[in-house]
C-alpha cells in the first residue's frame, strides 16, 4: 500500500471558534490539514497548528517539502518514514518545525493505517480502553474570583468531572491571592471533580514549594510546569518537597529532555505534546518509557486524535480538552461522564467539515507528488 500523494491546506481559525462551555480565545489559530492519498483510494487525515501567527506560511511550506517524502512510501512503515521524516534533516533539527509538521504527516499515516486495517486508532494502538478522562482547559483563565466561580460552574454544568486552572501572570502574586482563587473554585467544584494548576513555568523552586504547600489542603490533581522547563533539578526539589503530584514535560521536543525528567524524579505525571515530539509514532515510545518508570502520560492539545493515545496505553491519564480546532472535525470523540468516548470508526474517525476548511483557508490546496 503506497502513498502516491500529499495533499495541504493552510487554514486560520477565527477568534470566534466555537467552544464547549468556555470563552473564545483571544487570538487566530493557524493550523495546517494534511490529506494523504494512498494507491487504493483510501485518505488519511492529519493536521497540526502553531500559535504564532508569523510562521503559519513558514509552517505550510514545511509540511509541504516533507510530504514530498512520503510519496511512494510504504503506509505500513511508520517508523521507517519517521526516520525520513526527522532523523536526516540533522541540519534543522531535532525539534522545533520540523517535529511540529512531521507531526501532521504522521497523524495522517496512523489514520491512514487504522482505514486500512479497518481498526479504530484506540485499538491499533494498544487498546487498553476506548475511553479517557478529559479536563476542560480552556475555562479558568481568569483571575477574578466571581469568573472564575462562574467558569467552573459552567465547565460542570457542560459534563466535565476535572478542570483546570490557568491564570498566568503569577510570577509576583501573593501565596494567599493564589490560594485564595484555587479555594473559590473548589467551593463551587466540591472534592468529586478533579482540579489542576497551570503554572506555566513563571514560579522559581521556592515559590512553587511555597505555593504548593499553600495549595496542600485544596487536594490538586497536579501543580503543572511549576519552574522553568530547563530547571530540572529545581522541578525535581519541588517534586521532594510537596505531597501534590507535579505534572511537566509539553515543552520538551524528542524523546532524551522526557527521560532527563523521569531519571532526574522532577516529575511525577508526565505531559507529552503530541505535535513536539512528532506525532503518534514517536508518543508510543515515550508513553513506553514512561511506564518504566511507573509515571501516567497526560496530554497537550489536539484532543481529537490525542484521546485515542491516552486510551490506547496502560498508562495514559488525562486527555486535555482544549477545543480549538474541533471545528473543523466531524465524528469528534463524545464527552459523557467526564471522558471522551472513542467510536468503532476505522483509524481516529474524524472526517472534514468541507464548509469550515472553504471558509477559513487561506490558500488553495496544494498538492504534492512525486
Amino acid at each position: 500500500m503506497k502513498i502516491v500523494s500529499v495533499e495541504v491546506t493552510p487554514v486560520m481559525l477565527p477568534r470566534e471558534v466555537p467552544v464547549r462551555a468556555q470563552p473564545a480565545p483571544s487570538w487566530d489559530l493557524p493550523v495546517v490539514v494534511v490529506e494523504v492519498h494512498s494507491d487504493d483510494g483510501l485518505v488519511g487525515l492529519g493536521h497540526t497548528v502553531t500559535l504564532n501567527e508569523e510562521f503559519a506560511g513558514s509552517l505550510t511550506a514545511m509540511v509541504c517539502e516533507l510530504g514530498g517524502l512520503l510519496v511512494g512510501e510504504d503506509v505500513h512503515r511508520p517508523e521507517n518514514i519517521l526516520r525520513k521524516l526527522l532523523y536526516p534533516a540533522n541540519w534543522i533539527g531535532p525539534g522545533g518545525m520540523l517535529n511540529i509538521a512531521s507531526a501532521a504527516l504522521d497523524i495522517a499515516l496512523w489514520d491512514l493505517r487504522g482505514k486500512a486495517l479497518a481498526q479504530p486508532l484506540w485499538r491499533l494502538l494498544g487498546g487498553a480502553s476506548d475511553r479517557a478522562p478529559v479536563y476542560d482547559s480552556g475555562s479558568l483563565l481568569s483571575t477574578d474570583v466571581g469568573e472564575l466561580r462562574e467558569y467552573a460552574q459552567r465547565s460542570v454544568d457542560a459534563g466535565y468531572r476535572a478542570m483546570k486552572m490557568r491564570p498566568g501572570g503569577e510570577r509576583f502574586g501573593s501565596t494567599a491571592a493564589v490560594a485564595a482563587r484555587v479555594a473559590a473554585v473548589r467551593d463551587v467544584i466540591g472534592t468529586d471533580v478533579d482540579l489542576m494548576y497551570d503554572v506555566n513555568q513563571t514560579w522559581t523552586p521556592d515559590r512553587a514549594i511555597r505555593n504548593g504547600r499553600a495549595l496542600a489542603e485544596f487536594e490538586l490533581t497536579w501543580i503543572e510546569d511549576p519552574t522553568l522547563m530547563h530547571d530540572v533539578d529545581g522541578q525535581a526539589s519541588v517534586v521532594r518537597a510537596l505531597d501534590t503530584p507535579i505534572c511537566s514535560g509539553e515543552y520538551h521536543y524528542d524523546m532524551p529532555p522526557l527521560l532527563r525528567l523521569l531519571r532526574a524524579g522532577a516529575v511525577d505525571h508526565l505531559m507529552v505534546d503530541l505535535l513536539r515530539q512528532g506525532g503518534i509514532t514517536q508518543f508510543r515510545k515515550v508513553a513506553a518509557m514512561a511506564e518504566a518508570f511507573g509515571v501516567k502520560v497526560a496530554s497537550h492539545i489536539v484532543p481529537e486524535v490525542y484521546a485515542h493515545c491516552i486510551a490506547a496505553v496502560p498508562n495514559g491519564y488525562y486527555i486535555e480538552g482544549m477545543p480549538w480546532t474541533e471545528m473543523l472535525f466531524d465524528g469528534l470523540p463524545e464527552l459523557s461522564d467526564g471522558q471522551l468516548v472513542l467510536s468503532e470508526r476505522p483509524g481516529h474517525g474524524l472526517t472534514l467539515d468541507r464548509d469550515v476548511v472553504g471558509k477559513f483557508a487561506t490558500e488553495p490546496v496544494r498538492v504534492v507528488t512525486a
